[in-house]
């Protein structure tokens, strides 16, 4: 267990919710039984007007509910995630969503440590659980998060293909994301200095906050080496790949249009654009990924990362059918 000699802070979790009353009860109740000073714990759930006893669980649970008419994307500005950080009192904030539960008992403890400590870390991110038991497909994303088609700008996938490089400091390591050179953090993890995020305006959404960061030279991530969310991303891959094409509509539309960070142009600088379309031919040619999954199986002996050149082919298809959709 990690020691904290100073006085311990506040911390708020940030839960979106709508109708999901299991999830939530699950993770409110993790967050709970954390060894971490209760009263020291705040959390705020925003809730899209949920009907089936979620806003009742979260209460029940401990939790300030925040009910909103906004549903779907949770992230943006003006939407639940970005009104719960708002809102939230701690003096550190971390994002997570409602289907994550917290592995270990001193999971706080661990995320916000070298927040304490090293005032060069901005904030902090966790590695998903692989659990055994799961759907194949739901131990796949946890080693690359959730979304395959963005593997090679994703930190999560990129630590666990080994392509990057971590500096040791012990009990956490740390990585420097820069512009120039962005890797995506996915919002279910996310865990700041309040701060952190007053300087950059507060939280929008979770690709473009890391990206308001790494252009200010402020995205120095500290990656804690035991500390773990489960994340109960999908029962099967038809659900998967169908959000993923639900998803992809929103990113083609509005959604982008609001966005700080541009898929196409915002990666690799004025090379963005050429670079997306040669991931996106590399995707559909398989064969990288395809090699790289024989290798990652060869490496973990986890047969899920079988799965990461067809994850990777069918989450680009889906992509593909979601801009044909809406043009």
């Amino acid at each position: 267990m990690v020691k904290i000699k100073e006085n311990l802070p506040k911390v708020s979790f940030v839960v979106c919710t709508y109708n999901c009353v299991d999830f939530t009860k699950r993770c409110l109740g993790s967050i709970r039984a954390q060894d971490y000073p209760q009263d020291k714990v705040e959390i705020v759930v925003v809730d899209s007007d949920s009907d089936d006893g979620t806003i009742e669980a979260a209460r029940e649970l401990g939790a300030r509910v925040i009910i909103t008419k906004k549903k779907g994307y949770m992230e943006g500005k003006g939407m639940p995630k970005s009104m719960g950080c708002s809102k939230a009192s701690g003096d550190i904030i971390i994002t997570i969503d409602s289907d994550n539960k917290l592995i270990e008992k001193d999971w706080i403890r661990k995320m916000i440590y070298p927040l304490l400590v090293d005032k060069d870390v901005n904030f902090c991110i966790c590695r998903m659980a692989v659990v055994h038991s799961d759907p194949l497909i739901n131990q796949y994303l946890s080693f690359v998060g959730t979304d395959p088609f963005a593997v090679y700008t994703s930190l999560d996938p990129q630590i666990s293909l080994r392509n990057v490089k971590l500096v040791d400091k012990g009990k956490y390591y740390t990585y420097n994301i820069k512009a120039e050179d962005f890797l995506i953090c996915g919002g279910y993890y996310l865990t700041f200095r309040k701060e952190t995020l007053k300087k950059i305006g507060g939280y929008s959404r979770d690709v473009d906050t890391i990206y308001t960061l790494a252009k200010k030279n402020m995205a120095n991530v500290a990656i804690p080496k035991d500390a773990h969310l489960h994340h109960l991303m999908t029962p099967d891959t038809r659900n998967f790949l169908k959000k993923k094409v639900k998803w992809g509509k929103y990113y083609f539309t509005a959604g982008n249009n609001e966005r700080e960070f541009k898929w196409a142009s915002g990666m690799f600088g004025k090379f963005g654009r050429i670079r997306f379309c040669y991931e996106v031919l590399r995707s559909l040619l398989f064969f990288s990924a395809f090699f790289a999954s024989l290798r990652m199986f060869y490496l973990d002996r986890e047969k899920a990362w079988l799965l990461h050149g067809p994850m990777t082919f069918a989450t680009t298809v889906a992509y593909m059918i979601a801009y044909i959709k809406t043009r």
